[in-house]
Order: structure tokens, then C-alpha cells, then sequence
């Protein structure tokens, strides 16, 4: 049978697809894990959410539809919807194991890398400019490849905390402290202890803090690690002969590691490098006081480490943290699960902290799986996990599913279809984005995001019927098949929403495509109000 050309680029056809989940779900099998105990992470991660909800006296809402968790899955893991052929071979499968084959095929997918070094260069340096110093696509290459080997994290957060030499994409890793270097380092001692400790001590620079333990000395103390961090630009001589930047370095000049800092009081005090804990190192200029803080942060015997990565994945998947915010630990803000976020904390370190492991204990929960359709019973639950929370997509994920959807960067043929998706790409961190990862459980769009979703360059070339797009290619595989007008809006459907129309929806769609003067354009008109609509946007 003749293939078209929008089934070969859906990104795999439905037996290939089924042919990879199959494949992988042994090796999944044989990785349960260590446990803490007899019982493994998604028996006591059911066990004890359901004690939660009886607690709370709430009820669960019912297991997601097969199209729903389809889609949430891949937002997830791939940072895009499935293909057309992804959702067709997922909902026409009848094996009853095939979420979670499902899930080892999206973690060994090409895309799970990609997304996860988008992702987390974000978090590490946010979306808005760095300065020249700062190379962001060696940090999110180096990140890919990271991901894509399944690196341990303790190994990923020593080398971001750690690293040395040219900003390079072979040692992307420098990135994170070039981005952070201003005022005496004071924002990387920030987001060191925030992404990789799940604490906010950055105010205590200027007072103690109101609500919690944590005072002045405890920052300038980690402060402290990073004084003598500094950054030189490395020049070459171009091909016209004239210099130009070759790259930058960061590197550790062995100066005195003493810092003072005023107190509100008007008195100065000073501090040598002292961690959170109390613990101290050499006074001079004898060690290297980064490489003492990594290891001081990333040691098995520091539970808060694999808490702060566990709570920060748990938050991504199910959009809403054990604690939460996610990067706020502390004793004014407990967790809503605290024997579950141990518990999971203690299996992801005795893992080797392994990522893909944590994230397959997760989503075979029982709550990963639930609709996010509330009930009366949950419908004020915000804490319990008792739903799926709704939530927006990042800039990203929105502009990957909608060239997923769409094929509209391939529209129109010609040879530019890399310099179009650059260029969409930037509108949309500019429209969408903000300057670092947030926690976003609400969508408010605003009024310049509602219209580059309804007339920008991009939703036009989704929408329109030029060669290559995605509605061509429908247009012309059903004209090939004879097929109905029923096959065109159920493809629609599924390509948008990963999901066929119900009964109502395709009556309205078909009774538009039949009474139309022209077809194409109300094609064109369903297509653009199903990747406008709020099923698309969020992820649920």
C-alpha cells in the first residue's frame, strides 16, 4: 500500500511504534529498583496519596481516557504532543500493559533528551540574554546528552556546580556559573541552593529570614565557596584575519575566601566557606572550594539533595510539588506528603539517582493516570492529587506540538523551513515565555498571546493548505482513499486534540464541511479553532 507523506512524517507509523514499546518493556520490567523495603515506589506511592485522600475526605476523579494520558505523557516526557501516528497506533493497541510500555518507548524517544536539556536550561539560566559570556546552546547540547545517556543526577549537578574551562558544547556545563558570576556570585549562590537544595536563602543576604532557621551567615557562608570564580575571554584570529571571540573560560583564581557583609544593625560581620549545615573547609587558598561544595551538595548522606530533585520531577509531572512551591523547603512550608517524599527521596538516591527510574515510578502511579475532570468531591482539592492539574504548556512544548500538529514549518515548500522554526521559535519565547521555569498550576493568557495564536505567521501556515503542510496531505490521502468526509474531520481530531470528535462534535464539523460553499477553507476553519481552543494549549 502506497504510504502519503504526512503518515511517514507523523514521526513513526503505528507499527513501529507499537514494535519500540514492546521492545523496551522487559528491560523496564527487570528495573524495579532497590526500595526501602518490601514494598516498592509505586505500591507505597498509591498506599499513601490514597491515604492522603482519605484523610482529606475526597475521592479520587476516574483514570484518564487513553487519549488524555497520551497526550499528558508525551507533554511530559517529549515536549510535544504524539504524531498522528504516535495516537493512532497508541488508541487502536488492545495490549492492557500499554501505558506503561508507553512510557519506556517516550523515555528511550530522541525527543525526551531534547526536551529535557530545553528544559532544564531554562531552569539553570533562564530564557532572557545572558550576556556574551553565556553560550546557551552548548549548555542545552551538553544537557541533551546528559539526558540522553541517563547520566546519574548527582553526576549532572557536581559538574553544573563544579565545572571549569572553555563554555564549549563538549563542556557545556560552564554555562550555568558564567551566567550567575555578577555582584560577587550572589545570584549562583542563589540558584545553587534553590535548584539543587529546594532552598530560597536568598534573602537572608540583606536580613535573617522572617519565617524559617535560616540567617545572613548561612548565604555568605555558601557565598563564600564562590569567591575567586571568575571568567576571561578567549580571542582567535578569524578567517579575514581580524580577532574575534574564540570562546570564554571560567576558571578558580586561588584568592582569599573571606567575605564580610553589613548587618542591619549597621555592624559588619564576616565568614569563611561554610555549608548549611555548619561545616566548614581550609581557610586558604589550599583547596578548591567549589569542588568542595558539589561534594558537600551532592553526597549520598544528603537527603535534601534527592528531596529537591524528586519534589522538582514530581511537580513537572503532576504540576504541582510535594512541597510547594517546589524550591521552598523549610519548616514554614511542610510537605503535603512528607513520608512519600522521604520515601521516594531514599529510592532515588539508593537508584544512583537514576532519572528515567524516578520518572517511571511516578508515572506508574495511580494518580499520574487520573483524569484532571474534577469532581464534586475534589473539585476544591488542590493539595491531595486527587486530579490531574491542569497545565500550561511552556513556550516550547506549545510551539513543538503545534509544528507536530501542523507540519506548517514544511508549508509552502522552498528550503527555509530551519530558518521559519528559528523564527518562530524566538516570537514565541517572547510572546509566551518568562525568564525562568515557574510552576504555572493556572492559565492566563494575555492579549498579545491570544494573538499570535490567532493570526501569527505560524497559526497561518498551520492552518492553510499549502504543499507540505499537514491539511494538504490529509486533503490529498483522503482523496486517494475515496475516504469520507468523516475521515478528514476524525484526523483532524486526533492530529489536535489526540482524540477522535465525540458524537456532537463531529455532527457540527461535518454538517460545516457538507454546507460550505468551499470545504478546503472550513477545513481550514476547524483546523485553526481546535489548535486556538484551550484542550490544546494546557495539558491535562
Amino acid at each position: 500500500m502506497t504510504t502519503s507523506r504526512w503518515e511517514r512524517t507523523t514521526g513513526r507509523s503505528a507499527a513501529l511504534v507499537l514494535a519500540l514499546v514492546g521492545a523496551a518493556t522487559a528491560a523496564a520490567a527487570d528495573d524495579a529498583g532497590p526500595g526501602t523495603g518490601s514494598e516498592e515506589p509505586p505500591a507505597y506511592i498509591d498506599r499513601l496519596i490514597r491515604e492522603g485522600w482519605e484523610s482529606a475526605g475526597v475521592s479520587p476523579s476516574p483514570r484518564a481516557p487513553d487519549g488524555e494520558f497520551l497526550r499528558r505523557a508525551s507533554l511530559d516526557l517529549l515536549g510535544r504532543i504524539p504524531s498522528l501516528g504516535e495516537a493512532t497506533a497508541f488508541l487502536e493497541s488492545k495490549d492492557p500493559d500499554k501505558r506503561a510500555k508507553l512510557i519506556d518507548y517516550l523515555l528511550n524517544h530522541p525527543d525526551y533528551a531534547r526536551h529535557f536539556g530545553n528544559l532544564w536550561s531554562v531552569t539553570l539560566i533562564g530564557r532572557g540574554d545572558q550576556g556574551n559570556a553565556v553560550n546557551r546552546p552548548a549548555l542545552r547540547a551538553w544537557l541533551r546528552t546528559q539526558f540522553a545517556a541517563n547520566t546519574p543526577w548527582d553526576q549532572i549537578a557536581r559538574e553544573l556546580i563544579t565545572a571549569t574551562g572553555p563554555n564549549t558544547p563538549e563542556n557545556g556545563a560552564t554555562n550555568f556559573a558564567l551566567a550567575h558570576l555578577e555582584f560577587d556570585a550572589v545570584p549562583l549562590t542563589s540558584i545553587t541552593t534553590r535548584v539543587f537544595l529546594g532552598q530560597q536563602i536568598q534573602c537572608t543576604q540583606c536580613h535573617d529570614h522572617p519565617s524559617n532557621d535560616w540567617k545572613q551567615a548561612d548565604f555568605w557562608g555558601i557565598n563564600a565557596f564562590f569567591r575567586g570564580v571568575r571568567s576571561r575571554q578567549v580571542r582567535r584570529v578569524g578567517a579575514g584575519g581580524a580577532e574575534e571571540t574564540a570562546y570564554f573560560e571560567l576558571y578558580d583564581d586561588p584568592t582569599d575566601a573571606f567575605v564580610s557583609y553589613d548587618r542591619r544593625d549597621g555592624t559588619i560581620k564576616g565568614t569563611f566557606p561554610t555549608y548549611l549545615d555548619g561545616r566548614k573547609i581550609s581557610q586558604g587558598t589550599d583547596v578548591n572550594r567549589r569542588l568542595e561544595l558539589g561534594r558537600f551538595i551532592t553526597e549520598p548522606t544528603n537527603s535534601q539533595f534527592a528531596a529537591a530533585f524528586v519534589n522538582r520531577i514530581w511537580g513537572l509531572l503532576m504540576g504541582r510539588g510535594i512541597v510547594h512551591p517546589i524550591d521552598d523547603f523549610g519548616d514554614h512550608n511542610p510537605p503535603s506528603h512528607p513520608e512519600l517524599l522521604d520515601r521516594l527521596a531514599a529510592d532515588f538516591r539508593d537508584s544512583g539517582f537514576d532519572v528515567k527510574q524516578l520518572i517511571r515510578w511516578i508515572t506508574a502511579s495511580e494518580a499520574y493516570h487520573l483524569s484532571s475532570v474534577r469532581t464534586r468531591s475534589n473539585e476544591r482539592d488542590e493539595t491531595y492529587f486527587s486530579h490531574m492539574t491542569l497545565k500550561p504548556m511552556t513556550p516550547e512544548q506549545l510551539f513543538e506540538s503545534l509544528l507536530t500538529a501542523t507540519q506548517a514549518h514544511q508549508a509552502g515548500g522552498g528550503g527555509d523551513s530551519d530558518a521559519r522554526r528559528d523564527r518562530w521559535l524566538r516570537q514565541f519565547v517572547f510572546t509566551f515565555g518568562n525568564d525562568e521555569v515557574s510552576e504555572g498550576t493556572s492559565f492566563q493568557g494575555t492579549i498579545p498571546q491570544a494573538l499570535m495564536m490567532m493570526n501569527g505567521d505560524l497559526i497561518t501556515e498551520a492552518t492553510s493548505c499549502k504543499p507540505g503542510s499537514f491539511l494538504r496531505e490529509l486533503l490529498d490521502e483522503a482523496r486517494r482513499r475515496g475516504a469520507s468526509a468523516e475521515f478528514v474531520v476524525d484526523r483532524l481530531y486526533l492530529a489536535a486534540l489526540c482524540r477522535p470528535p465525540s458524537a456532537k462534535e463531529s455532527s457540527a464539523a461535518l454538517a460545516m464541511l457538507r454546507q460550505g460553499p468551499d470545504p478546503v477553507s472550513v477545513m481550514e476553519d476547524i483546523f485553526w479553532a481546535l489548535l486556538n481552543s484551550n484542550e490544546f494549549v494546557l495539558n491535562h
